[in-house]
C-alpha cells in the first residue's frame, strides 16, 4: 500500500473530510486530496503534521506500512516524497529496523520541541 492511500484510509475510518484534516495539518483540502492520489510531493514535516492531524505516530505511520508490505522493504516507499526525504528514507533503509524506529522517534521529538521548520 502507498502512503497516500494508507493516509487516506485513516482519514476515512476516522469519518473526516478533507477539509477537517487538512485544517489541522494546515494545508488545504486540494493539496490533502493531491497528497492521498500521490499526485503531490510530501515532505516530513507535512506527514508529521497530517499525522498529527489523524492521530497516529510518524513511527507507527511507517511500522503500518511495513506491516500491510508483509513485514518486507516496501518496493519504492519514497515514490511521494521530495527529493531531500527520498534521500532520507535511502538511508533509513541501510539501519536495522530496531534503529530506524529510535531515529523517527528522536524526529518526532525535535519536531514537537519547534526545532525545524
Amino acid at each position: 500500500m502507498d502512503i497516500g492511500a494508507l493516509l487516506k484510509e485513516r482519514r476515512e475510518r476516522r469519518k473526516e473530510t478533507l477539509e477537517e484534516v487538512a485544517f489541522r495539518a494546515d494545508t488545504d483540502p486540494g493539496n490533502l486530496s493531491r497528497i492521498e492520489r500521490n499526485r503531490q510531493d510530501l515532505s516530513v514535516n507535512r506527514l508529521i503534521k497530517l499525522c498529527e492531524a489523524l492521530e497516529i505516530s510518524l513511527s507507527e505511520f511507517f511500522a503500518e506500512l511495513e506491516k500491510r508490505a508483509g513485514g518486507n522493504r516496501l518496493s519504492d516507499p519514497a515514490a511521494a516524497f521530495d527529493k531531500e526525504t527520498r534521500w532520507l528514507l535511502k538511508t533509513l533503509n541501510t539501519v536495522p529496523p530496531t534503529r530506524r524506529r529510535l531515529i523517527l522517534e528522536v524526529t518526532e521529538t525535535i519536531v514537537k520541541s519547534g526545532r525545524l521548520a
